[in-house]
């Protein structure tokens, strides 16, 4: 059965990672104490300060905090508790929970004589939602008196370190939910779990994954969105499935750790508890518009400028950005290339994209042979960025790279692509070649295709950023990226 109130919760403690075509080893998490099943390890006073319980307000008045409690969120300001949309929308009438009927508890103890809570004035809930596909799964309450004597957690941006969420990263999930696959049994205080990601096609694209010698299903993509979606699970040394469960939704998944801490995500849905399919959470990252717009994530415009660099198309520039993390949260990015001979001037816009690649747009329409000058810019909706110092580019009739379709990843380090085939434009092309730089910095790695296949060897084991590059008399053009993991 589909649940859309989430899951109990277990310790990981070593796991080796299979995806489909590629496969990795995890290093066991150091410092976890003994293992525990399904009901994942105890708090510590002081753990999560953060977490907070949502509550029945008429139930708690009657019954106390412990009945009471219905969802868990995550104070991410003062003021402000992010949760699941779906913990506050009715899944039959679509009607929205009156905010004087929650309350939020700040307590690791439900059972404690003296739970703290505070009132809810208002709920925002995500305009996207939809709650027979469960995307956009996120939701606002903004409380009725400030938390000032708690550190919020922030909520992840797109220009946080996206390890945070890449594949076969750790991330902690919390809460006060059921601790058992079948019956009930609910804690007095909240339990923490470790949990592993999984590939963004296991989460829309029907990947199947293999986690501490357990085959996990993907969900295909009439069932979950990596745009709007992470999905996670764990498995113990003695291959017991962790999972979140009921009582759990809209508690926080927690990437990073100290000041790098952030709420990477939302315990959204799954099947039932600790089944073979994976955890779904909302991907935070990509609600950062909609967190700014309800104050739950503090944020400035854009205050520096970003840097940009070109990649040579036929009859188009690719525009390449990188920025400096000034504490904004980019929603857009947007280029312009002039013609210094007419002025015409000509634009693309991109967005944050959800895996390791810098973000990029292309500029379209553009005369081969002319130099333009470009410049780009960043915004949000609190304004822009200035702009970057130009750089000039000159369109070539260059061939027109093809993709990289097929991915292998082998146990010696070694990958081989299968691409769709490149087109020449205007000459004839001389050469392809694949080329994969690691991501950590460092030279990359080349090999011709034969065909339509390359293969690369002695690799290290972690991401490559990889393109297919097509050379013709005219000059090189290179694919768009694709992030490979290179495996031992």
């Amino acid at each position: 059965m589909r649940r859309r109130l989430a899951r109990g919760i277990a310790t990981l403690l070593a796991v080796g990672l299979v995806a489909g075509t590629f496969s990795a080893a995890i290093a066991a998490p150091t410092g976890l104490g003994a293992p525990r099943i399904v009901n994942g390890d105890d708090s510590a006073p002081g753990d999560l300060p953060f977490l907070v319980a949502l509550l029945d307000t008429y139930d708690f008045e009657e019954e106390g905090a412990f009945q009471a409690q219905f969802c868990g969120g995550a104070l991410t300001t003062p003021t402000t508790v992010v949760t699941a949309a779906h913990c506050v929308v009715d899944d039959t009438t679509e009607s929205l929970t009156a905010p004087e009927d929650i309350l939020i508890a700040l307590s690791r103890n439900l059972n404690s004589s003296n739970v703290r809570t505070v009132g809810v004035k208002a709920i925002t809930v995500h305009p996207s939602y939809d709650l027979a596909r469960t995307t956009f799964d996120i939701a606002v309450l903004t409380l009725t008196a400030p938390v000032t004597n708690i550190s919020p957690i922030l909520p992840m941006r797109p220009t946080d370190a996206q390890s945070l969420t890449a594949v076969g990263a750790v991330a902690k999930v919390a809460g006060w939910g059921n601790l058992l696959i079948k019956g009930d049994s609910f804690p007095d205080t909240f339990k923490i779990g470790r949990l592993i990601i999984f590939p963004n096609d296991s989460c829309g694209g029907g990947l199947n994954v293999i986690l501490g010698g357990i085959t996990f299903d993907g969900f295909g993509s009439d069932e979950a969105s990596a745009e709007s979606m992470l999905c996670a699970v764990g498995v113990t040394a003695n291959k017991k499935i962790i999972d979140s469960c009921f009582g759990d939704s809209g508690g926080p998944l927690i990437g990073g750790d100290g000041a790098a801490m952030r709420l990477i995500g939302v315990v959204s849905w799954g099947e039932d508890c600790a089944t073979t399919l994976p955890g779904v959470y909302t991907r935070v990252a990509a609600m950062s518009d909609f967190l700014v717009s309800t104050n739950a994530l503090i944020t400035l415009a854009p205050t520096i400028a970003p840097t940009i660099d070109l990649t040579v198309l036929n009859t188009a520039l690719r525009v390449n950005f990188t920025v400096t993390d000034d504490g904004s949260v980019v929603s857009s990015y947007t280029a312009n290339a002039t013609d210094a001979t007419t002025g015409q001037i000509f634009s693309c816009t991109g967005q944050p994209r959800v895996d390791l690649q810098l973000p990029f747009c292309t500029i379209s329409g553009l005369a081969n042979n002319t130099t333009y000058s470009v410049s780009g810019s960043t915004s949000n909706s609190l304004g822009g960025s200035p702009v970057s110092a130009p750089a000039a580019g000159t369109p070539l009739g260059v061939p027109t790279p093809g993709a990289i379709r097929k991915v292998w990843s082998s146990y010696d380090r070694t990958i081989a692509v299968v691409v769709k085939r490149s087109r020449a434009n205007e000459a004839p092309i001389i050469s392809t070649s694949l080329s994969c730089s690691p991501i950590d910095g460092g030279p990359a790695k080349a090999a011709p295709f034969r065909r339509d296949w390359a293969i690369l060897k002695k690799l290290r084991p972690i991401y490559y950023s990889c393109v297919i590059i097509a050379t013709n008399a005219l000059g090189s053009a290179a694919s768009a990226p694709k992030l490979i993991k290179v495996t031992r």
